[in-house]
C-alpha cells in the first residue's frame, strides 16, 4: 500500500525541540529589533561570518559582508526601509518569518510581504532565502516615481 502524497507532505514537519524553539524565539526577536531601525552593519550581528544568504535580486548566495555590503546599497535607495514581523514559525533548526515591508519611494509610502527562511546554528542565522514577488514591487517602484515624475513619462 503507497502512502498518499498529502501524508508524505505532512510527514516532512519537523517538530524543533525545547532548545530549537528557545533559541529561534531569540533569533527572531533580534531579527524584529535589528529591522525596526535597521542600518546595515546592524544587521551583521544576525549571521554567522561563514552564512550563505540569497536575497533578491542577487542570482549567487553572498556570505555574511556580501549581505551587509548588499544592504548598504538597498539603504541608500530606500533609507527608511522596514521589516514588521508578522509571524513566524520554526521546524527543527529552520525558522521561517513572514515580514511585512515598507519603505518611501518617490514621496509615496510602499508596502509588500515577504518571507525569510533561514537555518539557526547557535545564536544565529546560517543559510538563508528570501520570498517576496520582486515584479509586483518594481511595479509599485515603477508607478510611484511616474506619479512623481508624470511628464517623464510622456
Amino acid at each position: 500500500m503507497s502512502t498518499s502524497v498529502p501524508a508524505l507532505a505532512a510527514n516532512k514537519y519537523i517538530a524543533p525541540n525545547a532548545s530549537q524553539l528557545a533559541q529561534a524565539q531569540k533569533v527572531v526577536a533580534r531579527f524584529a529589533e535589528k529591522w525596526d531601525k535597521p542600518d546595515a552593519d546592524g544587521l551583521r550581528e544576525l549571521m554567522h561570518s561563514d552564512t550563505q544568504n540569497l536575497i533578491p535580486p542577487m542570482t549567487q548566495p553572498a556570505d555574511r559582508e556580501g549581505v551587509v555590503e548588499h544592504f548598504r546599497q538597498i539603504f541608500k535607495q530606500l533609507p527608511d526601509l522596514r521589516l514588521d514581523v508578522d509571524r513566524w514559525a520554526p521546524t527543527g533548526d529552520i525558522v521561517m518569518v513572514e515580514w511585512t515591508a515598507t519603505a518611501t519611494v518617490a514621496g509615496k509610502l510602499l508596502s509588500w510581504s515577504g518571507i525569510d527562511r533561514f537555518r539557526i546554528r547557535g545564536d544565529r542565522m546560517d543559510q538563508g532565502m528570501v520570498y517576496w514577488d520582486t515584479r509586483r514591487l518594481a511595479e509599485m517602484m515603477a508607478a510611484a516615481a511616474q506619479a512623481a515624475n508624470p511628464e517623464k513619462s510622456r
